[in-house]
């Protein structure tokens, strides 16, 4: 069951994602959970407040979507496939409204936002060197998964590369080659 907290976070997502920053109002988000006027206002205040809760809650998203994207894998091949997938999945609805948020984000609260990105990199670093890929590589396969996304994001699927050519991109940025 989702908390009235969740349940303003996720509509301040939505909105961000799809009007930008401009449009993140207490009252667009009251509008979007279908929730009296105020009640936004109620939890957070200011802006600034606001904000803060979207990023952890956008921590919270990340981790649960990678908690059902990747699942178990058991190599590096099969991780790949899965970041592909990830990364498909962000260019249609709902998870592009979520992605372009995230860049919203990224732009109005640069330093709390690189910390929720160091600590997934470092969880993905992790499972990199678990799977037996190498950490030279995963500061280049962040940035590219952060491209691909923000490509896919603003320019849909269509602006992808073909199945299969991202995960064997991915693999060889973890295998070091």
């Amino acid at each position: 069951m989702s908390s009235r907290r969740d349940e303003i976070l996720d509509a301040a997502v939505r909105v961000l994602g799809t009007e930008g920053p401009r449009g993140l109002t207490h009252r667009a988000i009251d509008r979007e959970a279908g929730l009296p006027l105020g009640s936004t206002a109620n939890l957070y205040g200011r802006r600034a407040e606001l904000l803060q809760g979207i990023v952890a809650r956008m921590e919270e998203l990340d981790r649960a979507q990678w908690g059902r994207e990747p699942g178990p894998v058991q190599d590096l091949e099969a991780l790949a496939h899965a970041l592909e997938r990830l990364i498909r999945a962000v260019a249609e609805p709902p998870l592009n409204r979520v992605q372009k948020a995230r860049y919203y984000l990224q732009m109005e609260l640069p330093e709390e936002t690189a910390e929720t990105n160091r600590r997934l990199g470092a969880e993905l670093r992790q499972m990199v060197r678990a799977l037996g890929g190498t950490a030279e590589g995963t500061g280049v396969l962040l940035a590219t998964l952060d491209g691909l996304m923000l490509r896919g994001a603003t320019y849909g699927p269509d602006a992808l590369p073909a199945d299969g050519e991202m995960a064997a991109a991915l693999l060889r940025l973890m295998r070091g080659d």
